[in-house]
């Protein structure tokens, strides 16, 4: 999984072990402008996102996406992250 932020945060990634179904560079996260933008980075199995009030949508590879706080973001593998504000929390 590939992490970045704006605004003086320097970009890093993050590893998670034991998650088969996840690829190594699995999703791009950034702070555009006070919004927090997705991009799937063609992974193997995709990434699915749920904002508030909708259902499951599949990101499109390649193609950033803007989410709102409350966000949960599906990795597989049963890990998942939840956008909070302009942070995010990951839990499996």
């Amino acid at each position: 999984m590939g992490a970045e932020q704006t605004g003086g945060v320097e970009p890093h990634h993050v590893k998670l072990t034991g998650a088969t179904d996840i690829s190594r560079n699995h999703v791009l996260m950034s702070v555009e402008g006070g919004v927090i933008v997705v991009t799937d980075l063609h992974s193997r199995n995709g990434t699915d996102v749920v904002m508030p009030g909708r259902g499951p949508q599949r990101l499109r590879a390649g193609e950033p996406t803007a989410v709102m706080p409350n966000t949960v973001i599906d990795l597989g593998s049963g890990i998942f992250l939840t956008v909070r504000n302009l942070s995010m929390t990951a839990s499996h």
